[in-house]
């Protein structure tokens, strides 16, 4: 019993052990499947990050150059717009200070009886006064023109929101000028600077000519205040001029003068004058912070991805300015 059971054992333990059965070609290529297929998924899963970090980094660096622009931009619209208002309003407020300033000397001199008196204050201040008026008044009839273009550039185009030049076909479109103003017969004593937002134009018609004249224009201004002032300096200011320039003058003609009523009229023509200026400055300031506006830096709405451009459908609150490329 023993030695039989012994000899099972050693049988039993030494009978060798069986090896796993192979895997089949069917496994094999299972397991490669899966094996890729686990691979490309983190390959595109990494693809579609990079495309997305690398779309964003473009967006924020277009709009980071756009930016730049944009300041650029307004540093030199700014600049130029408050450059061409202080070039004009010099040119015009020295031309109608130094007429005031000669009337002024006229009627003085006249209610002192000192008219033909050489010697007197009045009539020394008014000679001194007269050669600085009389090239004021060349240097605006000759400068008027491009004066009037470089407000409707740097001032009145600048500020308005809605101008795209790129749009800007036609010509001809504003055919204001001095000359159209006397054409219609501008009143420089009742057609007066008005500011309401819904009536600020008024249009004025001579026989077939017709002319509008709106008074949200710094162009339109220029024009008319220079207009009004060689009106006055031609006509109105005649018989002042010939004294001041120490020319003979007819003691009937001043005396009428001071009697019908002109000197009245010329007086109420030189504060208008005045208002007229003053309208054009309002009006000049009030359109270069307009252009202020358009270019003050926006939120951390419009820079946000697809709204910036979605919001550009619509309005330019934010894109101020439209790049050609």
């Amino acid at each position: 019993m023993t030695a039989a059971t012994d000899v099972g054992d050693v049988s039993e333990q030494s009978a060798p052990e069986r090896a796993p059965a192979k895997a089949g070609l069917w496994q094999k290529v299972k397991g490669a499947v899966v094996r890729t297929e686990k691979e490309f998924a983190f390959v595109k899963g990494l693809a579609v990050v990079s495309l997305a970090g690398t779309l964003i980094g473009g967006y924020f660096q277009y709009l980071s150059s756009y930016q730049d622009k944009v300041s650029a931009q307004a540093k030199d619209d700014m600049g130029a717009a408050t450059a061409a208002f202080i070039d004009t309003s010099t040119a015009l407020s020295t031309a109608i200070t130094l007429q005031g300033m000669l009337f002024y000397d006229f009627l003085h001199a006249a209610k002192l009886k000192a008219s033909g008196d050489g010697n007197a204050l009045a009539t020394k201040d008014a000679q001194q006064l007269y050669k600085s008026y009389d090239d004021a008044a060349a240097a605006l009839g000759e400068n008027i023109n491009l004066i009037a273009r470089k407000m409707e550039i740097y001032v009145d185009w600048a500020s308005n929101l809605d101008r795209d030049p790129a749009a800007q076909t036609s010509f001809g479109t504003d055919p204001i000028s001095t000359s159209m103003l006397g054409a219609v017969d501008f009143d420089c004593d009742s057609d007066m600077p008005n500011f309401d937002p819904d009536n600020h134009a008024i249009v004025k018609k001579k026989g077939r000519a017709q002319l509008s004249v709106d008074w949200y224009s710094a162009k339109h201004h220029v024009l008319t205040i220079a207009y009004c002032f060689h009106v006055t300096h031609q006509v109105s200011m005649e018989l002042v001029r010939q004294w001041a320039s120490q020319s003979t003058l007819d003691q009937n003609a001043m005396t009428a003068f001071f009697a019908n009523g002109s000197a009245d009229r010329l007086q109420t023509r030189l504060d208008g004058e005045v208002v007229r200026l003053n309208a054009f400055m309002s009006r000049t300031m009030n359109e270069i912070e307009r252009i202020r506006v358009k270019y003050r830096p926006n939120g951390l709405y419009c820079s946000l991805p697809g709204v910036r451009e979605t919001v550009g459908l619509f309005s330019n609150r934010c894109t101020p300015l439209r790049l050609a490329n």
